[in-house]
Protein backbone atom coordinates (compact mmCIF):
# COMPACT_ATOMS: atom_id res chain seq x y z
CA UNK A 1 0.00 0.00 0.00
CA UNK A 2 1.25 3.64 -1.23
CA UNK A 3 2.73 6.26 1.72
CA UNK A 4 -0.13 9.16 2.00
CA UNK A 5 0.63 12.05 -0.22
CA UNK A 6 -0.56 14.93 2.05
CA UNK A 7 0.73 14.76 5.49
CA UNK A 8 0.69 17.54 8.12
CA UNK A 9 3.53 19.43 8.44
CA UNK A 10 6.08 19.07 11.65
CA UNK A 11 4.88 22.49 13.27
CA UNK A 12 1.07 21.85 12.47
CA UNK A 13 1.64 18.70 14.03
CA UNK A 14 3.08 20.31 17.53
CA UNK A 15 -0.14 22.64 17.29
CA UNK A 16 -2.40 20.26 16.38
CA UNK A 17 -1.53 17.43 19.49
CA UNK A 18 -1.70 20.54 21.89
CA UNK A 19 -5.14 21.61 20.48
CA UNK A 20 -6.26 17.80 20.64
CA UNK A 21 -5.21 17.73 24.85
CA UNK A 22 -7.10 20.76 25.31
CA UNK A 23 -9.72 19.31 23.47
CA UNK A 24 -10.57 16.36 25.88
CA UNK A 25 -8.95 17.61 28.94
CA UNK A 26 -9.79 21.65 28.81
CA UNK A 27 -12.15 23.25 26.78
CA UNK A 28 -15.33 20.80 27.97
CA UNK A 29 -14.76 21.61 31.61
CA UNK A 30 -14.46 24.89 31.18
CA UNK A 31 -17.99 25.62 29.08
CA UNK A 32 -19.41 24.10 31.62
CA UNK A 33 -17.64 26.00 34.38
CA UNK A 34 -18.67 29.42 33.11
CA UNK A 35 -22.32 28.04 32.34
CA UNK A 36 -22.55 27.61 36.58
CA UNK A 37 -20.79 30.47 37.38
CA UNK A 38 -21.89 33.01 35.28
CA UNK A 39 -25.48 31.51 35.33
CA UNK A 40 -25.72 31.40 31.33
CA UNK A 41 -28.32 28.71 31.49
CA UNK A 42 -27.28 26.98 28.76
CA UNK A 43 -28.62 23.12 28.57
CA UNK A 44 -26.30 20.22 27.52
CA UNK A 45 -27.50 20.90 23.70
CA UNK A 46 -26.47 24.43 23.32
CA UNK A 47 -23.13 23.76 25.54
CA UNK A 48 -21.59 20.71 22.87
CA UNK A 49 -22.88 23.22 20.25
CA UNK A 50 -20.42 25.31 20.97
CA UNK A 51 -18.37 23.15 21.97
CA UNK A 52 -18.66 21.86 18.42
CA UNK A 53 -18.19 25.14 16.55
CA UNK A 54 -14.75 26.13 18.91
CA UNK A 55 -13.05 22.55 17.75
CA UNK A 56 -14.26 23.31 13.94
CA UNK A 57 -12.94 26.64 13.62
CA UNK A 58 -9.61 25.57 15.84
CA UNK A 59 -9.00 22.52 13.40
CA UNK A 60 -9.81 24.92 10.61
CA UNK A 61 -7.38 27.44 11.67
CA UNK A 62 -4.17 25.02 12.44
CA UNK A 63 -4.99 22.68 9.20
CA UNK A 64 -6.91 24.72 6.50
CA UNK A 65 -3.97 23.51 4.10
CA UNK A 66 -4.24 20.27 5.11
CA UNK A 67 -7.83 20.31 4.57
CA UNK A 68 -7.82 22.03 1.55
CA UNK A 69 -5.03 20.38 -0.66
CA UNK A 70 -6.87 17.05 0.44
CA UNK A 71 -9.93 18.50 -1.33
CA UNK A 72 -7.88 19.15 -4.80
CA UNK A 73 -6.60 15.16 -4.84
CA UNK A 74 -10.66 14.03 -3.83
CA UNK A 75 -11.51 16.37 -7.06
CA UNK A 76 -9.13 14.61 -9.04
CA UNK A 77 -10.92 11.06 -8.45
CA UNK A 78 -14.25 11.07 -6.82
CA UNK A 79 -14.92 7.78 -8.53
CA UNK A 80 -12.95 6.79 -6.18
CA UNK A 81 -13.87 8.26 -3.18
CA UNK A 82 -17.06 7.22 -3.51
CA UNK A 83 -16.46 3.98 -3.97
CA UNK A 84 -13.93 3.92 -1.13
CA UNK A 85 -16.49 5.34 0.66
CA UNK A 86 -18.84 2.86 0.42
CA UNK A 87 -16.87 -0.08 0.58
CA UNK A 88 -15.88 1.42 4.25
CA UNK A 89 -19.47 1.95 5.21
CA UNK A 90 -21.07 -1.20 4.52
CA UNK A 91 -18.04 -2.84 6.31
CA UNK A 92 -18.71 -0.48 9.32
CA UNK A 93 -22.12 -1.53 9.14
CA UNK A 94 -21.26 -5.47 9.03
CA UNK A 95 -18.69 -5.25 11.89
CA UNK A 96 -21.45 -2.50 14.09
CA UNK A 97 -23.75 -5.14 13.94
CA UNK A 98 -21.62 -8.46 14.71
CA UNK A 99 -20.33 -6.40 17.78
CA UNK A 100 -23.61 -5.14 19.00
CA UNK A 101 -25.08 -8.34 18.52
CA UNK A 102 -22.42 -10.16 20.26
CA UNK A 103 -22.26 -7.60 23.18
CA UNK A 104 -25.94 -7.50 23.75
CA UNK A 105 -25.86 -11.93 23.71
CA UNK A 106 -23.18 -11.27 26.67
CA UNK A 107 -24.52 -8.09 28.57
CA UNK A 108 -28.12 -7.84 27.82
CA UNK A 109 -28.73 -4.66 29.81
CA UNK A 110 -26.11 -3.21 27.88
CA UNK A 111 -26.70 0.32 26.00
CA UNK A 112 -24.08 2.84 24.70
CA UNK A 113 -24.11 6.07 27.06
CA UNK A 114 -22.78 8.47 24.49
CA UNK A 115 -25.38 7.14 22.19
CA UNK A 116 -28.17 7.77 24.81
CA UNK A 117 -26.61 11.50 26.10
CA UNK A 118 -26.74 12.52 21.83
CA UNK A 119 -30.25 11.35 21.99
CA UNK A 120 -31.62 12.90 24.63
CA UNK A 121 -29.71 16.49 23.24
CA UNK A 122 -31.22 15.63 19.63
CA UNK A 123 -34.68 15.45 21.13
CA UNK A 124 -33.88 18.53 22.98
CA UNK A 125 -32.82 20.64 20.70
CA UNK A 126 -32.99 18.58 16.32
CA UNK A 127 -31.15 21.60 14.77
CA UNK A 128 -28.24 22.28 16.36
CA UNK A 129 -27.13 18.67 17.21
CA UNK A 130 -27.75 17.95 13.34
CA UNK A 131 -25.48 20.93 12.08
CA UNK A 132 -22.80 20.05 15.08
CA UNK A 133 -23.07 16.24 14.67
CA UNK A 134 -23.76 15.74 11.12
CA UNK A 135 -21.81 18.96 9.89
CA UNK A 136 -19.11 19.96 11.92
CA UNK A 137 -18.17 16.83 13.95
CA UNK A 138 -16.95 15.01 10.86
CA UNK A 139 -14.64 17.08 10.02
CA UNK A 140 -13.31 18.21 13.10
CA UNK A 141 -12.65 14.40 14.45
CA UNK A 142 -11.47 13.28 11.02
CA UNK A 143 -8.50 15.84 10.35
CA UNK A 144 -7.91 15.07 14.16
CA UNK A 145 -7.56 12.11 14.33
CA UNK A 146 -7.26 10.59 11.11
CA UNK A 147 -5.26 13.75 9.88
CA UNK A 148 -3.11 13.99 12.69
CA UNK A 149 -2.69 10.80 14.26
CA UNK A 150 -3.43 8.11 11.91
CA UNK A 151 -1.67 9.84 9.19
CA UNK A 152 1.37 10.61 11.37
CA UNK A 153 1.99 7.33 11.91
CA UNK A 154 1.32 5.86 8.54
CA UNK A 155 4.19 6.32 6.79
CA UNK A 156 6.13 4.86 9.47
CA UNK A 157 4.08 2.00 11.26
CA UNK A 158 0.81 1.19 9.82
CA UNK A 159 0.21 -1.04 12.68
CA UNK A 160 0.92 2.02 15.09
CA UNK A 161 -1.29 4.00 12.72
CA UNK A 162 -4.18 1.84 12.78
CA UNK A 163 -4.39 0.78 16.65
CA UNK A 164 -3.35 4.17 18.45
CA UNK A 165 -5.93 6.39 15.71
CA UNK A 166 -8.58 3.72 16.61
CA UNK A 167 -8.25 3.31 20.22
CA UNK A 168 -8.12 7.08 20.77
CA UNK A 169 -11.01 7.56 18.50
CA UNK A 170 -12.99 5.16 20.61
CA UNK A 171 -11.76 6.62 23.96
CA UNK A 172 -13.11 9.79 22.97
CA UNK A 173 -16.51 8.86 22.51
CA UNK A 174 -16.45 7.32 26.79
CA UNK A 175 -13.70 9.31 28.33
CA UNK A 176 -16.41 11.91 29.44
CA UNK A 177 -18.16 9.30 31.47
CA UNK A 178 -15.26 7.81 33.79
CA UNK A 179 -16.66 7.64 37.36
CA UNK A 180 -20.25 7.26 36.14
CA UNK A 181 -20.14 3.96 34.88
CA UNK A 182 -18.19 0.73 35.22
CA UNK A 183 -15.11 -0.03 33.65
CA UNK A 184 -16.84 -2.94 32.08
CA UNK A 185 -19.61 -0.98 30.60
CA UNK A 186 -17.14 1.49 29.39
CA UNK A 187 -15.38 -0.87 28.45
CA UNK A 188 -17.74 -2.25 25.86
CA UNK A 189 -18.79 0.80 24.85
CA UNK A 190 -15.47 1.70 23.38
CA UNK A 191 -15.75 -1.59 21.66
CA UNK A 192 -18.73 -0.28 19.75
CA UNK A 193 -16.34 2.24 17.90
CA UNK A 194 -13.52 0.34 17.27
CA UNK A 195 -15.07 -0.89 13.62
CA UNK A 196 -15.54 2.89 13.01
CA UNK A 197 -12.14 3.95 13.72
CA UNK A 198 -10.85 0.89 11.87
CA UNK A 199 -13.04 1.84 8.19
CA UNK A 200 -12.29 5.25 8.31
CA UNK A 201 -8.84 5.01 8.79
CA UNK A 202 -8.86 2.15 5.62
CA UNK A 203 -11.11 4.05 3.95
CA UNK A 204 -8.22 6.92 4.51
CA UNK A 205 -5.32 4.82 3.07
CA UNK A 206 -7.02 3.49 0.24
CA UNK A 207 -8.56 6.79 -1.30
CA UNK A 208 -5.06 8.96 -0.28
CA UNK A 209 -7.32 11.78 0.84
CA UNK A 210 -9.07 12.65 4.41
CA UNK A 211 -12.09 13.70 2.92
CA UNK A 212 -13.31 10.02 2.41
CA UNK A 213 -13.36 9.10 5.66
CA UNK A 214 -15.39 13.11 6.18
CA UNK A 215 -17.66 11.91 3.72
CA UNK A 216 -18.60 8.67 5.39
CA UNK A 217 -18.89 9.93 8.87
CA UNK A 218 -21.00 12.47 7.94
CA UNK A 219 -23.34 9.67 6.20
CA UNK A 220 -23.48 7.90 9.26
CA UNK A 221 -23.82 10.73 11.93
CA UNK A 222 -26.81 12.18 9.51
CA UNK A 223 -28.46 8.63 9.58
CA UNK A 224 -27.58 8.47 13.26
CA UNK A 225 -29.51 11.76 14.28
CA UNK A 226 -32.23 11.39 12.31
CA UNK A 227 -33.16 8.17 13.62
CA UNK A 228 -32.76 9.63 17.32
CA UNK A 229 -35.52 12.54 16.60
Amino acid sequence: MKKLTVTIPTRQKVWGCVYLALQLLVIPTVLATCNLIFAWGLSDAELNFIFFCINFACVAVIFGHFILRNGKIALKAPLQVLLTALGAYYAYTFLSAMIHYAIGAIYPEFYNVNDSFVSTMVTDEFALMFIGTALLVPITEEVLYRGLIFAGLYNRSRILAYAISTVAFAALHVVGYIGLYTPLHLLLCLLEYIPAGLCLAWAYAMSDTIWTPILIHTAVNTMAVLAMR
